[in-house]
């Protein structure tokens, strides 16, 4: 890891240097939380704590090149960069964009970020999804070749990227003084359509595959798929997403469902969400009341109740948060 943050810091600081357009973005949540977990209900866990951290240079090599890194420190992992990243605007029709970051998979995991959740947390098949994607922070790395037509109404994504991604050396390893080896051994490729008939409508899907050997010869094969309806324009906030994906011989589907309406800075927002593993059966789902209050541009306060219920297991898990975030741009 450190050798990762010193070769990024490097690079960070010659593109500094060679660009004058250097902008900062990023975010800071502060939790606070209450979990029962106990079976006679005489227990509960709770606390403070630093949720994410996120900073975020980016900016601009000449007309068409832009640039963004994204450091995360976060509390249940080490710090890690999530993003390196170049997109080249060939046209409008067309972006090539080289990499680590998030593939054209679910909308719910990286594609939305986590200052704009609805919710605080990500609703459990998505991160079910970037597990069993073999995903690094939801982010994957490759080449992707995306754009807009017919005047903005269709989007498309397509990414040939690595399929080991949850490893956190994406350096080359030295095998000798002569030689190099990259670890990720194997291949994905990712893809999205999106079509938006109207303002605040959007719809589409998106397909990932993916193919590789773990140190023993063994194949390991992924796949997944998915498909989302979102409504949000001036007081509606309505989503749905569905995904279901193979790992191995392993598989799982699930959806979220998200249902708010904003008056002035406050939007009280509805959830409801599952999760199936089929190795055992056991369908997880959780319904989530919150609010969120939209303070300033740049602060944003989010209490959610989070209803559990996993079949199968008597233990009470229900989950109270609080979220206090603050993001900045400095464009």
């Amino acid at each position: 890891m450190k050798r990762i943050l010193i070769i990024v810091s490097i690079i960070f600081l010659m593109v500094f240097s060679i660009s004058a357009d250097v902008k900062f973005k990023g975010l800071m949540q502060n939790w606070f939380s209450i979990a029962d977990d106990s079976i006679d209900e005489t227990n509960s866990f709770y606390g403070f704590s630093n949720k994410r951290i996120r900073f975020a240079p980016y900016g601009k090599l000449g007309e068409k090149i832009t640039w963004g890194v994204q450091f995360a420190f976060d509390k249940f992992s080490t710090p890690t960069v999530l993003d390196v990243f170049m997109n080249y605007a060939i046209s409008g029709q067309f972006n090539l964009k080289v990499g680590k970051f998030a593939p054209p998979g679910s909308i719910g995991a990286a594609l939305t970020s986590s200052g704009k959740l609805d919710a605080i947390e990500r609703a459990p098949i998505v991160m079910a999804w970037g597990a069993n994607s073999g995903l690094h922070g939801y982010r994957a790395f490759g080449a992707q070749l995306s754009g807009k037509m017919m005047e903005g109404k269709l989007y498309y994504a397509l990414m040939l990227a690595n399929s080991q991604t949850s490893e956190h050396n994406w350096l080359p390893s030295v095998k000798t003084v002569t030689t190099t080896a990259n670890t990720h051994n194997g291949t994905g490729l990712w893809g999205r359509l999106e079509a938006s008939p109207m303002r605040g409508l959007r719809f589409g899907g998106f397909f990932g595959k993916s193919t590789e050997e773990d140190n023993n010869s063994v194949k390991l094969e992924r796949s997944s798929y998915g498909a989302h309806l979102f409504y949000v324009k001036n007081k509606f906030n309505l989503k749905v997403e569905y995904i279901s994906g193979e790992t191995g011989n392993i598989k799982y589907n699930g959806m979220y469902l998200v249902a708010g309406y904003r008056i002035n800075k406050i939007e009280p927002v509805l959830s409801y969400s599952f999760y199936v593993p089929f190795e055992d059966g056991e369908k997880l789902s959780n319904i989530t009341a919150g609010i969120n209050i939209f303070y300033k541009k740049n602060i944003k306060f989010q209490v959610n109740y989070v209803l559990k219920d996993e079949e199968n297991s008597d233990i009470k898990n229900n989950i109270f948060y609080a979220n206090f975030q603050y993001s900045f741009n400095s464009k």
